[in-house]
């Protein structure tokens, strides 16, 4: 058999075809391994804001884990399961702000923090001047506990108050009325 020029170019045009695919095989699997992570965080993303409803209504013991779950189920001993008689009416229930970022150089643990607004009824559902409004920070450390993200750490804080302007107003017209009455 002889070798000849066609053959060797074939030959040769072969072997960068295959190294080529080889080479494009390899970023493909980087680029499915990065969609895999965006993806991932993109669903805990949505499994942050379906906690913080659902912490917000009192249903939240299915994303916790560790010592979160822990201190749940002792408050269930101690006060017993939350129902609609003791819970408060929620009119309505807003997420301002929520950013979830995995840990640096943990690839099972994440962190979410939001700013939420809850309106509470206490009057006549159409007039928003009798409701009472929480603005509060939720943040929420995030582990992997079986595949499934849960929560195993919540800080929360109140913002704001909507009785704070009312009890500064009722302060001033105290004020007011002490000031006349000298």
């Amino acid at each position: 058999m002889r070798i000849t020029v066609t053959n060797l170019v074939l030959i040769a045009l072969l072997l960068i075809a295959g190294s080529f695919s080889f080479l494009l095989y390899t970023d493909l699997q980087e680029a499915k391994k990065k969609i895999e992570k965006y993806q991932d965080i993109e669903k805990l993303n949505q499994r942050s804001e379906d906690f913080i409803e659902a912490l917000v209504y009192g249903k939240h013991k299915k994303y916790l884990t560790g010592e979160q779950l822990e201190r749940y189920e002792a408050g269930l001993k101690e006060y017993g399961e939350p129902t609609e008689k003791n819970m408060a009416k929620i009119n309505e229930f807003k997420i301002h702000q929520l950013f979830t970022k995995k840990q640096k150089n943990k690839d099972d643990e994440a962190e979410s923090y939001a700013i939420v607004q809850i309106r509470y009824e206490t009057g006549d559902p159409n007039q928003y001047g009798d409701d009472y409004i929480h603005t509060l920070t939720v943040n929420s450390h995030w582990v992997k506990d079986a595949g499934e993200w849960k929560v195993d750490h919540i800080d929360m804080a109140l913002l704001e108050d909507s009785r704070d302007e009312m009890l500064r107003k009722q302060a001033e017209e105290a004020l007011r009325k002490a000031g006349q009455a000298n």
